[in-house]
């Protein structure tokens, strides 16, 4: 008889320590996939960034610059006459 208890509160024992594991293998698996999905989303915000910086040194180039200022401004190089150059004398 005492046997049987021992034997019944083993099996109980037995039981939750195989729902624990079962619990335990299930939330690793969610939080594995939570993973990849976060380091997906961070390569392709990495992806973005570069494609972003890439964009930002073409527009950024004198040349451009100058296009668009004659282009869209109608800016243009002033002539050798009109050019005033200051000089600043340095502090004594």
């Amino acid at each position: 008889m005492m046997w049987t208890r021992i034997n019944f509160l083993l099996l109980i024992v037995l039981i939750g320590c195989a729902l624990s594991v079962i619990t335990s293998q299930h939330q690793s698996r969610k939080l594995f996939i939570d993973l990849e999905k976060e380091q997906e989303s961070a390569r392709k915000l990495d992806q973005e960034w570069r494609e972003l910086q890439l964009e930002s040194q073409t527009l950024a180039k004198p040349k451009r610059i100058e296009q668009k200022a004659v282009a869209e401004l109608g800016m243009r190089t002033p002539e050798p006459g009109k050019t005033a150059v200051v000089v600043l004398e340095p502090k004594p």
